[in-house]
């Protein structure tokens, strides 16, 4: 259920905004947030305060990275995080703290994104297609349907490029899964 970050309060799905102070509500209450539990630990607490738009991305992104929760206060550059979090928050600003996801938060490589699965719409066979060795086909195997390809065959080239140059990478680059 969408969940306000600042209000803590649970919304009906199909609503993205909080009702009480304009928020954008987020999938669902993050780890520690629970509806209900220690209004105290909830309560938000000053992390930090910025003249710089850039820095207070770069932090949001450190806190996400560990799973603490955040918001920001409107027209001014703070961040507020759950009094809950904030030593361990402060930690993160530190470096002191190991800079390791949750554990139930799923991540995955995007040099593991080189397999597409294609179904057909005549015979509804699947196909499994990597990538790193083979190019997208243009018709079914099974039944020899025509696949649409024309308005993503650049987009699927390009992808396939970028795969290419990640699975050489001396880095790798994590997507979040929804």
């Amino acid at each position: 259920m969408p969940f306000c970050p600042n209000c803590r309060t649970e919304f009906a799905d199909g609503v993205t905004e909080c009702s009480d102070c304009g928020a954008d509500l987020i999938a669902s209450a993050p780890n520690g947030w629970r509806p209900g539990s220690n209004p105290e630990a909830a309560r938000p607490a000053v992390l930090c305060e910025l003249s710089d738009q850039v820095q207070l991305g770069l932090i949001e992104t450190q806190l996400r990275g560990v799973g603490i929760p955040f918001v920001r206060r409107a027209r001014t550059v703070a961040l507020f995080v759950p009094a809950a979090f904030l030593q361990r928050a402060q930690q993160v600003l530190a470096g002191e703290a190991a800079m390791e996801p949750p554990p139930d938060t799923e991540t995955l490589s995007l040099s593991e994104l080189h397999r597409l699965r294609l179904v057909c719409s005549q015979c509804e066979d699947e196909l499994t297609v990597d990538l790193l060795t083979e190019r997208v086909p243009d018709t079914c195997p099974e039944c020899g349907h025509i696949f649409n390809l024309a308005a993503a065959r650049a987009v699927l080239d390009r992808y396939t490029d970028v795969i290419r140059l990640m699975e050489k990478a001396d880095f790798e680059i994590e997507l979040e899964r929804p």
